[in-house]
């Protein structure tokens, strides 16, 4: 039997340190003239998974304290990486970023000739010449494919519907009144299959069976809607709705909420078992490479919660100190998580949204974040106010119909921005 199989790919050490300059004067290219979508969020700088879900999030709520039903669509590249044709790619590099001469010629070269095989133990496989896709472990490989793909954004953006991508994760949201549904779904299908198109154009193929749609509202707008008009086709396969979607690994329901896993709880329970054979020291990195990381992961999107919702989420916290400084039962967890610096996980959620929001002006946000905020300043209604001469920032005014609350309500009247 094969014991061991190597999936990561080996490149020349030289072949990355080229690759890193040319990713710098290719960014520095891009940024400059504003080359990208502006709801691309992969391998940008200051954007992230948690970013693009505190905007989605924030939308999702929006739509919800408006009285309306959305519908998230979540789209599914098969093998987007290993697809990308070369031909292809040569003439977006060439068309709509304007590399030319000798830029686009080294871009050539870089995809040519490529050959792979396959290690498994101390067998190889034949090599094999890669006509398609990017180089996998490289530093390149990535950014090009969603320098390849960005033009998908403005299918979305012609179909008028809000739309994020991470790399070749695509979803777009569209929201209404219960009574639209239909017009909604004829709308989300209709882009679905200009998106096919474009896949076809692009030698790319969207999965149907791992395409998800997610309708989310009130308890009330969605006991309004019939299961039967919430199907959308996607080619030859019937979607249909589903309750709960995994998004950039995050779990979201309908309501929406975030859905809080066992899987920490888990975790804990099997450090506890060897605490006293680790050691503190090792205790420490554990506890925070496999809870606090998870506790922390985007917890962004959790700002405005009850209470009621965060408390299981408080519990494994105090769990975690427990089992850091080897407590038992009985001992008192307030002096620990002072003694350990940790904050409570609702001032872990308003620290990490004030630090989002502080970014914003400063501009170290995405644009996508910064649209969302403005200076109180330049509000009409709120400029002669004491918070306008401190420089607060508010909501913004061309949120989804201006409606409810945000996850960023909670901080932003008492955010001053600074020029540190």
């Amino acid at each position: 039997m094969l014991s061991h199989i190597d999936p990561s790919p080996t490149l020349v050490f030289l072949s990355k340190v080229v690759e890193k300059v040319v990713d710098v004067r290719l960014s520095d290219h891009m940024n400059r003239h504003h080359l990208l979508p502006v709801f691309q969020s992969a391998y940008r700088p200051r954007h992230s998974t948690e970013t693009a879900l505190a905007r989605i999030m924030n939308d999702m709520i929006l739509v919800v304290d408006d009285g309306r039903v959305g519908a998230l669509t979540l789209l599914d590249l098969s093998a987007a990486f290993d697809t990308v044709d070369h031909s292809v790619l040569t003439n977006v590099m060439r068309k709509r970023f304007s590399v030319s001469g000798k830029a686009l010629g080294w871009v050539e070269e870089y995809m040519r000739d490529r050959s792979q095989a396959v290690h498994v133990n101390s067998n190889e496989s034949a090599s094999a010449v890669l006509k398609f896709g990017v180089p996998q472990g490289s530093v390149l490989g990535p950014k090009i494919f969603i320098d390849y793909a960005e033009d998908v954004s403005e299918i979305f953006s012609q179909h008028d519907l809000s739309h994020h991508l991470f790399a070749d994760d695509m979803q777009c949201l569209c929201y209404g009144k219960p009574a639209e549904v239909p017009y909604m779904v004829t709308r989300i299908e209709n882009c679905v299959v200009h998106v096919c198109t474009w896949c076809a154009a692009k030698r790319l193929q969207l999965n149907a069976d791992k395409t998800e749609i997610l309708w989310f509202g009130s308890a009330a707008n969605l006991q309004k809607l019939s299961a039967d008009e919430l199907n959308i086709r996607v080619g030859q396969s019937v979607v249909k709705p589903v309750t709960t979607v995994r998004n950039l690994g995050v779990l979201i329901d309908a309501r929406p909420r975030l859905a809080t896993g066992a899987d920490v709880f888990f975790q804990l329970h099997r450090l506890c078992s060897v605490r006293r054979q680790l050691g503190q020291d090792v205790t420490e990195r554990l506890v925070c490479a496999l809870v606090l990381s998870r506790l922390d992961y985007c917890n962004i999107v959790l700002a405005g919660l009850p209470a009621s919702t965060l408390a299981p989420l408080q519990r494994v916290l105090h769990v975690a100190a427990r089992v850091m400084l080897d407590l038992k039962p009985r001992d008192h967890i307030s002096s620990a998580l002072q003694e350990l610096h940790w904050l409570p996980i609702g001032e872990r959620v308003v620290f990490k949204l004030c630090f989002l929001v502080h970014k914003a002006p400063l501009g170290q946000s995405p644009d996508y974040i910064t649209d969302l905020l403005q200076p109180v300043a330049a509000t009409s209604s709120r400029s002669s106010l004491r918070d306008a001469s401190h420089g607060r920032l508010c909501r913004a005014t061309d949120e989804p119909e201006n409606g409810g609350s945000s996850i960023f309500h909670c901080c932003t009247a008492s955010m001053e921005p600074t020029a540190n």
